[in-house]
């Protein structure tokens, strides 16, 4: 299954999305795994200087996307929807109102770009032939 399931509009601007990844695992059982996505557009609103924002862009390109699931195994096809709710409504509660909040567009996408900046660094050089 890939399900959407529903959307909710952030009051600052943002979506979050919640999609059905469940399979069959076994007989009459299931692997409910649960989406949650959110697209954070980068904008040079989100930074003090057009170098920064360049930057940025040229790095993560038009938006930043979090992406996270939640599991849950064994589950019954009739406990399916219920495990689903119960993981809708913990994400509900304990991180919608962290992504609700006005400055979450701006430090997601500064931690992605420090994160992509942390892997840039790290590259290794190429070994010189002999």
């Amino acid at each position: 299954m890939d399900d959407f399931i529903r959307d909710i509009p952030l009051p600052n601007g943002l979506t979050i999305s919640f999609s059905n990844q469940s399979r069959r695992y076994f007989g009459d059982y299931y692997h409910v795994k649960l989406e949650i996505l959110c697209k954070v557009p980068v904008t040079a609103a989100l930074f003090k200087e057009a170098d920064e924002y360049a930057e940025a862009r040229a790095l993560l390109g038009d938006e930043v996307v979090y992406r996270r699931s939640v599991e849950q195994m064994g589950v019954p096809s009739t406990g399916i929807e219920l495990v689903l709710e119960r993981l809708m409504a913990d994400f509900e509660k304990h991180s919608l109102p962290y992504f609700a909040t006005p400055g979450f567009p701006q430090k997601l996408v500064s931690a992605e770009l420090k994160k992509r900046k942390g892997k840039l660094q790290r590259v290794p050089a190429p070994c010189p032939r002999p």
